[in-house]
């Protein structure tokens, strides 16, 4: 079930990247998918597991819960990143699946067995990291024109080069934090399975990059015709600010262990750059779709974690 996770995560949130890589045109898509792809890999080595720690242990013991209610909360979490998919709107991977986990295991053994306190940490990131993100956004934006404005126009073309700096920074922090977490799914499984203490090594860091990439190019690019297309026209003074931002912040909450949305970090930093350039050529009607979504995402999850579990009672039986 881990791998099907990773690779509708691959679609989504890589869609989401890819968007963010290639909607100026400074990069192509497909150098943009070569670059994220090494980024998802090279994340969690540089930066470390901390993320992964806290979705193998943090949320719950899997190890005294058993492989069935850690399976249930995976089902949960594809179900409800299937449904926002197919509606075409980027969503938190993390409120998907640490939402579902908790369903699960509340449909289950009750809400008595969730460590809350790793529950609170998730919750508490997913809601600063949209806020800063934005904020970053409209800031670096600021920071990227003021600069711009003091340079000719062939320096400010070489400027614009870093974006290839920004993809990579970008999908370093992905790797360092959303791709953690299907590590994190990985080293529980092993756990359950009798794993005597929590362990990442490569082969599970390299399996979630091969799969996350594989999703990406299968189907990220129905996400990234919302994100890319869909909020306002993306110049590559946008994109430069955007993904500077969406990086810091997600790099910043990874080295804290805090389980963030990538997917919401970045899309919010995009909406804190075209708030920033022009409050009227953002597109709202698609901006509330996104946010919606964001909103509905925990108590879809919350369902579809409950659901699965009862199914697995009832085959179980």
């Amino acid at each position: 079930m881990g791998i099907v996770y990773t690779l509708i995560s691959g679609a989504s949130d890589g869609g989401n990247l890819l968007a963010a890589a290639a909607a100026s045109r400074t990069v192509s898509q497909r150098q943009a998918l070569c670059v994220i792809a090494a980024g998802v890999l090279f994340g969690p080595i540089v930066f470390g597991t901390a993320v992964a720690s806290t979705i193998a242990g943090g949320i719950a013991d899997y190890q005294n819960l058993g492989s069935a209610l850690l399976g249930a909360g995976i089902a949960g979490g594809i179900v409800t990143r299937l449904i926002m998919y197919y509606a075409s709107v980027p969503t938190s991977g993390s409120v998907a699946l640490v939402g579902a986990m908790v369903g699960a295991i509340w449909a289950g053994p009750g809400l008595a067995a969730v460590e809350w306190h790793g529950v609170e940490k998730v919750a508490i990131a997913l809601v600063v990291s949209p806020v800063v993100g934005f904020v970053a956004g409209a800031l670096v934006y600021a920071v990227v024109l003021l600069i711009l404005s003091f340079v000719s126009r062939r320096t400010g073309d070489r400027i614009m080069q870093l974006q290839w700096g920004t993809i990579a920074l970008q999908a370093l922090g992905y790797g360092a934090n959303d791709a953690e977490k299907t590590v994190g799914l990985f080293a529980a499984a092993v756990l359950v399975a009798g794993g005597q203490s929590f362990a990442t090594p490569f082969w599970m860091i390299a399996l979630t990059a091969a799969t996350f990439a594989t999703g990406m190019i299968l189907g990220g690019i129905r996400i990234a015709r919302t994100v890319g297309n869909r909020l306002f026209s993306i110049r590559p003074p946008h994109a430069l600010a955007f993904q500077f931002a969406a990086a810091a912040t997600v790099i910043g909450a990874a080295a804290f262990g805090a389980p963030v949305s990538s997917t919401q970090a970045a899309t919010s930093a995009i909406f804190g750059v075209g708030a920033s350039d022009n409050l009227r050529t953002l597109h709202w009607q698609t901006v509330m779709r996104i946010v919606g979504s964001w909103v509905l995402t925990a108590p879809t999850a919350l369902c579809a974690g409950a659901l699965a579990t009862t199914v697995l009672r009832l085959f179980g039986r």
